[in-house]
């Protein structure tokens, strides 16, 4: 076989763009768990609000 195997390949350049790769697809895993916990807290705020246990904005005026 002619071609390099991939990792030798993207390494020869000092690992420059390996490392780019690798800090982008962390940072966009790390932002979609965040996106989803923050989703997950406005779902859990909202059906603890419909459940009727919110605390004092309840609709009875206590």
């Amino acid at each position: 076989m002619t071609g390099e195997a991939p990792l030798h390949a993207l390494a020869r350049d000092g690992g420059d763009g390996l490392l780019h790769h690798l800090l982008v697809d962390q940072a966009i895993k790390v932002a979609i768990v965040l996106v989803a916990l923050l989703v997950l807290a406005l779902g859990m705020r909202l059906i603890w609000k419909r459940a009727g246990r919110a605390g004092a904005s309840r609709r009875d005026g206590r």
